[in-house]
């Protein structure tokens, strides 16, 4: 019974290990669906999350708790141009849909109107427009 014990104890701690030593290559790999730090857990964008971009990447402040909300000159200072992504976006110009070069508001569209970082982006075409899915499929 004491054997019996022992091997179950070693079992134990065997798989403990082997899950922390896991949790710990994913964090330092980046393939964890989530940035964090000692009290907050933000969601990342898969392609994002792919380039493994630390908060620090779009937020300047030095102290978590001082992060802003973003502006949309932050997310061309890696996305390029308004231009630069109307030009990527263009397959979406075939009906006069790409909401990059909208015939409401050009180039001048702030990203945060549709795009979100840390919760699901959402589609500002879709208050007047029923059927956008059709033009331009989901938002990411």
């Amino acid at each position: 019974m004491k054997v019996l014990t022992v091997l179950t104890a070693l079992l134990c701690l065997f798989y403990s290990y082997s899950v922390l030593a896991a949790d710990e290559k994913n964090n330092a790999s980046g393939s964890e669906s989530l940035v964090s730090d000692s009290t907050i857990n933000y969601a990342l964008k898969p392609h994002h999350k792919k380039l493994n971009l630390s908060c620090a990447a779009c937020h300047k402040e030095q102290d978590v708790s001082a992060f802003k909300p973003l502006a949309t000159k932050d997310c061309l200072a890696c996305h390029g141009s308004a231009e630069k992504v109307a030009k990527r976006t263009g397959f979406m110009d075939v009906n006069h849909t790409n909401p990059h070069r909208s015939l409401h508001d050009g180039l001048d569209l702030d990203c945060y109107e549709c795009h979100a970082e840390h919760k699901p982006s959402s589609n500002l075409c879709e208050t007047c427009h029923d059927n956008t899915r059709d033009w331009f499929g989901a938002t990411p």
